[in-house]
């Protein structure tokens, strides 16, 4: 009779059955946070949200809202714990109809909080109504996941950076990191509508960060709104909150690469 191998994967978990902070599979991080609601990009924020974990070797957090339609959420985690068999994936149930508050806790331990850019209640154009909130108050950095289907599978091999000063030193090492991680090129966006060494300064940050990796340059004479809505060809976009203060939400330009940027949008706080 054949010998039966033991599934060696780590186990899809709910948030009552685990047993310690310390039993996350291979996590070296403090996790990755996803909400979903079963829509579309809800599914698509879970894979994304899932490969990034798995390159970073963190848990991926399945945060499920209320009314989710929780077949759709099933099979998407299903899919991703099967895609990425060595990945601790972690399911919590939210109680509340509006997941906001939850997400900015979780956002207090977490590494990176991913959602789609609009759910099931949101099927038009634009952002759902929890993004901006939360981009303004989360305690970490958060991806919006959007655009061409390319781009969310990344498979441009780019990471876009956008950087208006040196006030964006956190987006551009975020990025780099990211780029370095994945073999992807390092793409530095800026408006230069008036002549400035903030482009320099950043491909020297980010060189001294990543020695050897491909770095671009991508400055035109143009609005900042303009730039961040042609990036076309990127698997990525990083910006900074854009605020004129840590509590000041998200400024213009953010919001414009949250509305208009053909791909996943991801803002990093200074």
């Amino acid at each position: 009779m054949p010998q039966t191998l033991p599934d060696l994967r780590p186990p899809i978990l709910s948030e009552h059955s685990l047993p310690g902070p310390s039993v996350t599979g291979r996590s070296r991080g403090r996790g990755v946070v996803v909400g979903t609601d079963g829509s579309y990009l809800g599914d698509r924020a879970v894979a994304w949200a899932a490969r990034h974990a798995d390159l970073l070797g963190d848990a991926l957090h399945v945060y499920q809202s209320v009314g989710a339609r929780a077949g759709a959420v099933a099979h998407g985690v299903n899919q991703v714990a099967h895609e990425h068999p060595t990945m601790a994936v972690v399911r919590h149930f939210i109680d509340e109809p509006d997941p906001l508050d939850t997400l900015v806790d979780a956002s207090a331990e977490a590494g990176l909080v991913v959602v789609g850019a609009r759910g099931r209640h949101h099927p038009g154009l634009g952002l759902g109504h929890l993004v901006r909130p939360l981009v303004g108050t989360a305690q970490c950095p958060v991806a919006v996941v959007k655009g061409h289907p390319d781009a969310i599978r990344g498979r441009h091999a780019t990471v876009s950076v956008a950087v208006s000063g040196r006030e964006d030193a956190a987006p551009v090492r975020w990025a780099t990191d990211i780029a370095a991680r994945t073999g992807a090129r390092l793409r530095v966006v800026h408006a230069a509508v008036h002549a400035s060494d903030v482009v320099d300064w950043a491909v020297d940050l980010a060189g001294g960060l990543a020695p050897g990796l491909a770095i671009d340059i991508d400055a035109r004479s143009c609005l900042p709104h303009e730039i961040v809505a042609s990036v076309h060809d990127t698997d990525l976009l990083v910006v900074g909150t854009g605020a004129a203060h840590p509590h000041a939400g998200i400024g213009p330009i953010t919001n414009e690469a949250l509305f208009h940027a053909p791909c996943p949008v991801v803002v990093v706080r200074a």
